[in-house]
């Protein structure tokens, strides 16, 4: 009891000390009123304080006044209607454990700072999350989101400032939705689905942020006057991965570090967007993409080289400005454009000679269809001030292992406690009077242990032979005389295939506790965080313990998704994909829609089992489909669904044996990959 008092003393002094800190330095300080009478509260699970329950103190404050949380776990859903501090002793040690049940954190009032917290656990509907705000003027710093389906929630909630956070494990991490003046700075995001989620901001800032192995880290739709600056966005997932800005306005990304995302920055339908001082290297498919009509696009005193694709790729109708930039070494093209207008002088394009040289590759360098892209002058050397100004590095990630139990549980006779029950055992010649670890024992190496295969055990898991489970839900056909429903023609061909790899590959269109027709939802248009919601909702039926999660690999099939088919995280991992079964057909009229639909799954069912552009340079290459292009005949052999020019013809992955070119995919399947998805370039 002596040694909590003077604890309690001790903070109370540096409580004081750092108010007064922090009104000096800030000229602002909410929280204390003209009076001087507010109080510090003192919360501790143990008993040995004012109260043992947080909710219980913030009912029994008033405005201004402070709330010191002891270590430990506290399982409550948390209402803040006053102007408060809530404060721990520290995020790895002062957790509130939402226990599944919507809000963990619900901030109704202004001026709130919440700090030195772990925030985990929240429901799994729509806008469930860690910490949800509508109000204003809030500060939320040094605290750790994990295991929700969103991290933390602005909605309509202006001049508030996030520091000195951590997001792992989230559905959407951060989330701003009709919100005015809010700041991102020191955060640090970390196996999310996205990081950051702009809907509808106007001016705000995110500042001297890390983001690593996130499906996507920043997605920015209907903002206006954004900032990203001094941040570091790499190793995120090789399909998307990066920066997203779509009918957005004056967004500038400056001097950051974009390295080892599928697209680096990629911009739709945008005006005024500006990418300058920044590291573009090593994306696997496009340093720079421009899709939707967007305008006024410059690129500026950048480095873009050693892209496994392309460097900057322009579709039709847009207008882009590359200035002063280190443009080389790109594995396709340096620059891509089609009818577009471009203008890209004043580049260094790795020779004296320019863009074209004739003398080493020409293919590989500037590629233009429809209209001539202007690149005279060129510099004649490398321009040494390009760039990002520091490294950034990932210093301050934060990824606690908070300990999640075994979800799946059996109501059969288990003699020996070892979770599995006995006829399971005895089924595959464990001892049922005898402890055995199953949770951590996968004799087949599938990636699935000996839990995950008795609860699959109905739908014909064996523990010695390799499984794969992949759920398809689909919605109704925009046509009205097809349907969106995979073949199951060709999917028993498909699952032929993979069992003559020794592999049973299990599709579930209905038959093993998923798989069924969606509603309509995609129509006209789905964007990335409604794909999320499908997964959470349609997936793991709002539940973050289904266990269907690390089981089954997961696909929906729209209509119109935000591309014609790709993969996505639909929570933490690299484990989903999606779809649009419509516009695949509008682009390939002279191919059945049910190859087109069944050859995508399959392609992206690939990618989940870590087939993808790393890998192999004849993954996701496009220009293995133009046969006036030497990738075309370089990859010829590859015959696998894997390569573009083979993917709605083969409906299997290639075993390597075609010759020169050829790449072996069955021996390079990582069966875990889906549940452990790590990008980071060894």
């Amino acid at each position: 009891m002596l040694k909590k008092i003077i604890l309690i003393h001790t903070i109370f002094c540096l409580f004081i000390l750092n108010n007064i800190s922090y009104s000096i330095s800030s000229g602002e300080n909410y929280y204390i009123n003209t009076e001087n009478n507010y109080e510090i509260i003192y919360v501790d699970d143990d008993g040995d304080a004012d109260y043992i329950k947080i909710q219980d103190a913030i009912d029994n404050s008033s405005d201004y006044d402070k709330i010191i949380i002891f270590d430990g776990i506290y399982k409550e859903n948390l209402l803040i209607n006053k102007k408060i501090q809530l404060k721990g002793f520290g995020y790895s040690n002062t957790i509130i454990d939402g226990q599944f049940n919507n809000n963990v954190i619900r901030i109704i009032s202004d001026s709130v700072i919440i700090e030195n917290l772990s925030i985990i656990n929240s429901g799994g509907i729509k806008d469930n999350a860690g910490i949800y705000l509508i109000s204003n003027n809030n500060e939320i710093k040094n605290c750790y989101t994990y295991n929700t389906k969103n991290g933390i929630i602005l909605n309509n909630s202006n001049n508030n400032s996030i520091i000195n956070c951590s997001f792992s494990k989230n559905g959407i991490a951060l989330s701003f939705i009709k919100s005015i003046n809010n700041y991102v700075e020191y955060c640090s995001f970390y196996n999310n689905s996205i990081g950051i989620n702009m809907n509808n901001q106007l001016n705000g800032s995110v500042s001297y942020c890390c983001f690593l192995s996130n499906g996507i880290s920043c997605f920015i739709n209907n903002s206006n006057r954004i900032d990203l600056l001094k941040c570091n966005v790499s190793d995120n997932c090789v399909n998307i991965g990066g920066i997203f800005v779509i009918t957005s306005e004056i967004v500038n990304i400056n001097n950051s570090i974009i390295n080892h995302n599928g697209v680096g920055v990629g911009i739709s339908s945008s005006n005024m967007i500006n990418i300058s001082y920044c590291d573009l290297n090593l994306n696997t498919h496009f340093a720079v993409s421009l899709r939707e009509s967007s305008k006024n696009i410059q690129i500026s005193k950048c480095e873009i080289k050693y892209n496994k694709r392309f460097g900057v790729y322009i579709e039709e109708n847009n207008e882009c400005n590359l200035n002063e930039n280190n443009i080389y070494n790109n594995y396709l093209y340096d620059l891509f454009s089609k009818f577009s207008y471009c203008s890209a002088k004043k580049n260094w394009w790795g020779s004296a000679l320019g863009p074209i040289d004739f003398i080493t590759d020409f293919t590989k360098n500037i590629k233009s269809i429809g209209r001539w892209i202007k690149i005279i002058p060129w510099e004649i050397s490398y321009i040494e001030s390009n760039g990002a100004s520091s490294n950034y590095d990932f210093i301050n990630i934060k990824s606690l292992n908070f300990t999640i139990n075994n979800n799946i549980r059996f109501i059969e006779e288990d003699t020996d406690l070892d979770i599995l029950p006995d006829w399971w055992e005895e089924k595959w010649g464990y001892d049922p009077f005898v402890w055995d670890d199953h949770i951590n024992l996968d004799p087949d190496e599938d990636s699935l242990n000996n839990i995950q295969e008795c609860y699959t055990d109905i739908w014909g898991s064996n523990p010695f032979y390799k499984d794969i489970f992949l759920e398809i839900d689909w919605m109704k056909s925009s046509e009205s005389d097809l349907t969106n429903k995979p073949s199951k023609y060709l999917v028993d061909n498909v699952i032929e295939s993979f069992r003559n790899h020794n592999i049973s590959l299990h599709i579930d269109l209905g038959s093993l506790g998923g798989g069924e027709e969606l509603n309509n939802i995609c129509t006209p248009f789905l964007s990335f965080p409604s794909l999320i919601d499908i997964y959470f909702d349609n997936f793991l039926e709002n539940d973050l313990q289904n266990p269907r999660k690390g089981i089954f690999h997961y696909g929906v099939i729209c209509n119109k998704c935000p591309d014609l088919n790709f993969p996505f995280y639909g929570w933490d991992h690299f484990d989903s994909f999606a779809i649009s079964a419509q516009w695949l057909k509008d682009e390939n009229l002279l191919i059945n829609k049910s190859d087109l639909i069944v050859g995508a799954m399959i392609h992206h069912l690939g990618h989940t089992l870590k087939l993808h552009a790393d890998v192999f340079n004849g993954i996701d290459n496009i220009e293995t489909t133009n046969p006036f292009s030497i990738q075309y005949w370089n990859y010829k052999n590859y015959v696998s669904v894997m390569n573009y020019r083979y993917k709605y013809k083969i409906f299997t992955f290639s075993n390597g044996m075609n010759g020169q070119g050829d790449f072996n995919d069955w021996n390079n399947i990582d069966f875990g990959f889906f549940k452990n998805s790590n990008f980071k370039e060894k």
